[in-house]
């Protein structure tokens, strides 16, 4: 790959743009093509702003906006622009504000536009069958979410949503809407789910508000309890407001769908171990036991869309370290383990091993905790160096005696 031309480079195309009087996006694409930046990067450039001027623009266009912006820093900007991260859905529209255009010419979707004004009756069947086909690339979409590596798979889904807001514009009907406002909510969800695993609290849970909001518009009970039961998880893993994920774990399993109502009880499981409810825990681990071998197949595929037996043992496994019960731990990770899907869900892997360093380390069986913790930061790739996996890893080495830490990253 070759590397990127210099700024000067940059502002001397858009001097020769401008004398030859072409548009501001005109400049955007000839500086991508001629300096191999990003399209994020390229407007910038076109703009005349520093990375410091875009943070300050989007600042004051959150906040014209009522959105919280303390997440934005012009390290953000350039970790957008670098593919590095990405922005929530509100930073992307306000991106979009303070450079007067659309998300796919800032390099975050495709432009589906049909210029035809009256779609003929053809146009409108089409819709109807991408439609139908968006609503079965779902399954697949859920369960890639282990498979693919975030960089990819969170991209392929913000296409997903960019065809999905071009249907409605296609087709206005009720049934189309609601329709596509489902697969909206779900995608949005798995948007999330990812994030969960290497983004931090502020762009994971924009993107369950996106998800549930959608959820509601379709009027779909049972899309918003999955969710419900995913946005309680995401409040354990990051520690965050126990008893607002506490609520939305028993919200979950009041909505009435079984898989769901599985799902919220693993997640209240987890938070009720997080605050030292060993009982709790014990009995919602069980419940779900239960409720799982009642659930039809069609609700335990590892599609994410359910809850799979991998699913079920994992958040047992889970569970069970944190309350300190090492036995029933060691059994039901190793059932984790039998499981296909282990070998596929590496962050889901690393924390498994990151639970058993934990209760090593409380148990005073030092170097084997080492070891592990080792393991999983030499052995996963750098883009699942963060998120989850860095948050744990940080907890369980803070407990080590000064000495075990450095030796854990090999210094």
């Amino acid at each position: 790959m070759s590397t990127p031309h210099s700024i000067a480079c940059a502002r001397r195309i858009v001097r020769d743009v401008e004398t030859a009087g072409g548009t501001t996006w005109d400049a955007v694409r000839a500086i991508r093509a001629h300096c191999g930046m990003s399209l994020l990067r390229a407007h910038r450039m076109a703009h005349g702003y520093t990375l410091v001027d875009v943070a300050h623009r989007l600042r004051e266009s959150l906040d014209a906006a009522g959105v919280p912006n303390s997440g934005v820093s012009h390290q953000s900007v350039s970790r957008w622009e670098t593919g590095l991260d990405m922005p929530s859905y509100q930073f992307l529209d306000a991106l979009c504000r303070v450079y007067r255009t659309r998300p796919d010419r800032l390099g975050f979707g495709h432009d589906y536009t049909d210029d035809r004004a009256t779609p003929a009756p053809a146009a409108v069947a089409g819709v109807w069958e991408t439609v139908r086909a968006l609503e079965e690339s779902v399954e697949s979409s859920g369960y890639l979410v282990y498979v693919q590596p975030p960089s990819e798979y969170i991209p392929a889904r913000m296409r997903d949503l960019a065809q999905i807001q071009h249907l409605m514009l296609a087709d206005r009907s009720a049934e189309l809407r609601r329709r596509l406002l489902r697969v909206e909510a779900i995608v949005a969800g798995l948007i999330a789910f990812r994030l969960n695993d290497v983004a931090d609290i502020h762009d994971t849970f924009m993107w369950f508000a996106k998800a549930r909001r959608a959820a509601r518009q379709a009027g779909d009970t049972a899309v918003e309890a999955w969710l419900r039961g995913h946005l309680a998880h995401g409040h354990e893993c990051y520690r965050h407001q126990l008893d607002q994920g506490l609520a939305a774990a028993h919200s979950a399993q009041a909505a009435g769908a079984r898989s769901a109502c599985v799902f919220g009880l693993l997640a209240e499981a987890g938070i009720q171990a997080r605050i030292g409810r060993r009982r709790e825990a014990v009995g919602a681990i069980t419940t779900a036991e239960r409720m799982f071998a009642a659930l039809p197949a069609t609700a335990t595929g590892d599609d994410n869309l359910g809850t799979s037996e991998y699913i079920l043992r994992w958040h047992q496994a889970h569970t069970l370290s944190a309350i300190g019960d090492r036995r029933a731990a060691q059994e039901m990770r190793a059932r984790v383990l039998e499981l296909p899907m282990a070998d596929k869900d590496r962050v889901g892997r690393a924390l498994l091993d990151l639970d058993l360093a934990a209760m090593l380390e409380r148990e005073g069986e030092l170097e084997q905790a080492c070891a592990l913790i080792r393991n999983v930061w030499l052995t996963l790739p750098a883009e699942l160096r963060v998120g989850q996996i860095q948050r744990a890893l940080t907890q369980v080495v803070a407990r080590l005696p000064m000495p075990l830490r450095d030796s854990v990253f090999g210094r």
